[in-house]
């Protein structure tokens, strides 16, 4: 809870500085990448807890609203049973987001986001042979960018993961979900100088 709150102070410390000096926000047929700190909030059935760690994404504008994203995220914790069993969790995802960026010159953009992906978990505990799954899923959130110039943002996501256990770290056959909340920068690139918007 304490990460969590140090989330949402940062993200209201860093919204004034959208303040209307951006020229641009996405643009057409341009790549945005940027790092990213994330804290997970483990479903409470995996015993697994909830931790803080780092990620990387890069997309491309098909159109200031339509854009396909990738995503890359890894984080070290333990168990909240004993603390003494290492959980490693590594993420890969693959996305659609949808932009609600409807005017020209548009500084702060919220955005639509859902895709697929894999979630890869490994245990080690003290004296006992490591184990590890990969299991797929699908995530389903939103956020907001805030663009500080014609190409650097702030961006803020929040995402829920669905998957299921595969009987190696996790029961076999039970459904869980994660709860993701993100905040990073972006960097967006090439594209029209002049967006004109397409559905």
């Amino acid at each position: 809870m304490r990460i969590r709150w140090s989330f949402l102070i940062l993200a209201l410390l860093l919204f004034p500085l959208a303040g209307g000096r951006a020229l641009a926000g996405n643009r057409p047929h341009s790549w945005e990448f940027g790092p990213y700190l994330v804290f997970t909030d483990f479903d409470p059935q995996t015993e697994i807890d909830n931790d803080e760690g780092l990620g990387f994404r890069f997309g491309y504008n098909f159109t200031p609203l339509h854009e396909f994203e990738a995503e890359f995220s890894a984080l070290n914790t333990h168990d909240t049973v004993t603390g003494a069993i290492d959980v490693h969790q590594g993420e890969g995802m693959a996305n659609y987001t949808f932009n609600f960026n409807f005017q020209r010159n548009q500084p702060v953009i919220p955005y639509f986001t859902t895709g697929f992906g894999f979630l890869r978990l490994e245990v080690d505990a003290p004296g006992v042979p490591g184990s590890d799954e990969v299991d797929p899923f699908f995530n389903i959130g939103g956020g907001v960018r805030f663009f500080i110039d014609k190409t650097f943002n702030i961006r803020l996501d929040f995402r829920s993961v669905f998957y299921e256990g595969d009987g190696e770290v996790l029961p076999n056959g039970l459904d869980f979900y994660n709860n993701e909340f993100s905040i990073g920068v972006g960097w967006v690139v090439g594209g029209a100088s002049h967006p004109h918007h397409h559905p």
